[in-house]
């Protein structure tokens, strides 16, 4: 069984609600033990390419941790309830883990890019991290690696004994490329973007005052218009309106008074077969304590965004075995809204979405969530 991370969907794509430094402290364990894992740095422009192409959502949600890299992202977490949240920003993530696998005797790995980029990035780590163990640096040709060149390449990187993999190709490109090299790289992937030009100096970050009001876009807008300014008017306003949006109907569900009708139902005999009501299963689950609460609410955002029901989701996740959910929840008549609520284990912020589309099913009526 798999453990869970505390994860909240923002436009339907998962961000992973952890404070920076747990977050940090989680990528250098699974470094440590050499695990293989993806990382995503997320920003409203990677959201909403995930919103207009279902291929890379799939991405997202296979990553092990998509950290929220734009403010806009930790605003969107904290009005839904996640109140600890802070930026997890690229270069933040980065700087930590150089010191921390400096002292943690795990080696990095640093990949794409252009030579004379990764050039800078060595000289600099040598002089701010003199005990940083550096096992492989190397840019990427611009074309798509051959099969014979890609097998090359993982292992060349696992051979070096790397456990952190820094992977600058751009958004989504290296996103894509980290999903193909789950399980075949042994490490962590963490895409970086524009970290590296950064770091070597080729580019400025802003001052900590702009990043702490959520200006850093604009700041870089101003150092490379002619690249940004296309994407920012592309990705930025219907950013803010889904989001609007999405925060408009959990304050409305909110709003609703609920009665009980609408969390006690009848259990039916297949007890995988509750497509309308996982609140029931869920509860069973955790009642029994098969699974965590932060484990059920990821189910249930999985649940919300496929046309799968909850005990698929969990089966098909690892979390439990299609045996162990009907051993466990045979016969049992228990409502998982009403007691989630009750014992305070989830905010009615994080639940009143789900809630809200199955009311309006049992209306006849659908909201729209196709992209």
């Amino acid at each position: 069984m798999k453990s869970a991370i505390p994860t909240n969907h923002v436009l339907n794509s998962p961000v992973t609600s952890l404070p920076l430094q747990e977050q940090i402290w989680l990528m250098l364990d699974w470094a440590a033990k050499k695990q293989s894992k993806v990382v995503c740095l997320a920003n409203s422009h990677m959201l909403m390419e995930a919103y207009w192409n279902q291929e890379f959502a799939e991405t997202l949600e296979q990553a092990d941790i998509v950290s929220p890299d734009g403010m806009p992202l930790v605003w969107m977490l904290k009005l839904m309830g996640v109140q600890n949240q802070d930026r997890v920003a690229g270069m933040d993530v980065s700087l930590n883990l150089f010191r921390l696998a400096s002292i943690s005797k795990i080696s990095v790995f640093f990949l794409g890019s252009q030579q004379t980029v990764l050039d800078s990035i060595r000289k600099k780590i040598a002089q701010e991290f003199p005990l940083l163990s550096i096992a492989g640096i190397e840019p990427l040709p611009f074309r798509p690696l051959t099969a014979e060149e890609d097998e090359a390449l993982i292992e060349r990187i696992n051979a070096s004994g790397a456990g952190l993999i820094f992977v600058c190709l751009g958004c989504p490109k290296q996103e894509k490329w980290m999903a193909q090299h789950k399980d075949k790289i042994n490490g962590v992937m963490i895409g970086v973007g524009a970290v590296f030009d950064v770091y070597a100096g080729i580019k400025k970050r802003a001052p900590h005052f702009i990043r702490a009001y959520g200006l850093e876009w604009f700041y870089r807008l101003i150092q490379e218009p002619s690249r940004l300014y296309a994407r920012y008017s592309k990705t930025i306003p219907p950013f803010i309106g889904l989001g609007l949006k999405q925060l408009f109907w959990q304050k409305q569900a909110f709003s609703l008074n609920w009665s009980d009708d609408i969390f006690m139902r009848e259990t039916s005999s297949d007890l995988l077969s509750f497509q309308h009501q996982p609140e029931k299963i869920g509860q069973i689950l955790l009642k029994q304590n098969l699974i965590t609460e932060n484990v059920l609410l990821t189910a249930l955002a999985k649940q919300k965004n496929q046309d799968k029901r909850l005990g698929e989701i969990l089966i098909q996740d690892g979390y439990l075995t299609r045996e162990a959910i009907n051993r466990q929840l045979k016969n049992q008549k228990i409502s998982l809204g009403e007691i989630l609520i009750e014992k305070n284990l989830i905010s009615a912020e994080q639940l009143n979405e789900i809630l809200l589309e199955q009311i309006y099913r049992q209306q006849g009526i659908m909201l729209s969530t196709t992209k």
